[in-house]
């Protein structure tokens, strides 16, 4: 009898555990601003807001809240303005999923066209996916390797390059202090050798040549 009960406490102990990890899950946000839907000024606001409140713990967010923010960059028609906006936010969450890091690659070289008008300290300078890409660090650097060995636009090429050298020299102080160029030119040089299509292995071959100017 002794035994039974015991596992009734048990089961309630448990059941009430679950169910408050299901009130905490059920407490994170979603959907990040609707930025397709926001003019300029507002979807402005709503992205220093929504930076603010996440980044002092006072908004929670679930995963779909990056993966609904990434397909707005990929679906939701945004002006450029708008795009850039979310590409911050992006970049300010840290996200280290492939979809996140893909769709910053993507939009490496988009240029911002206003200047930040929100702090003294600008928050994005021309190529704000380039800058998201350097805050979120080490992950993206396989991802952007194998975008090298497809890439055949010169400022794309240069911006991805720039991005490894940064992450790889961060790298490189805290461990060794190697050269964030020198580590980026032998990992290229690692996957070239690797690599048999021709056409591939010229897009990685100017990379390196990108490395060397």
């Amino acid at each position: 009898m002794k035994y039974y009960i015991a596992l009734i406490i048990q089961l309630t102990i448990t059941l009430g555990v679950h169910a408050q990890n299901l009130n905490v899950i059920s407490n994170c946000a979603t959907n990040p601003p609707n930025f397709s839907k926001l003019p300029y000024k507002e979807a402005d606001e709503a992205a220093f807001l929504e930076d603010d409140l996440i980044g002092r713990g006072a908004k929670t967010i679930c995963p779909e809240y990056i993966t609904n923010l990434v397909n707005q960059l990929r679906y939701g028609q945004l002006d450029n303005d708008n795009k850039v906006l979310a590409i911050w936010l992006l970049g300010e969450l840290h996200p280290i999923d492939a979809n996140s890091i893909d769709v910053l690659i993507e939009y490496v070289d988009l240029k911002a066209t206003k200047l930040d008008p929100k702090t003294r300290i600008r928050r994005w300078g021309d190529y704000p996916a380039e800058e998201a890409l350097i805050k979120i660090g080490m992950p993206t650097v396989n991802h952007i390797l194998n975008h090298l060995s497809t890439e055949t636009n010169e400022l794309r090429r240069h911006l991805m390059c720039v991005v490894l050298v940064e992450v790889e020299g961060k790298k490189g102080e805290v461990f060794n202090g190697a050269d964030g160029k020198a580590i980026t030119q032998n990992q290229i040089k690692h996957k070239l050798a690797d690599e048999s299509d021709s056409t591939r292995r010229a897009n990685l071959e100017a990379a390196l040549k990108e490395l060397e100017k």
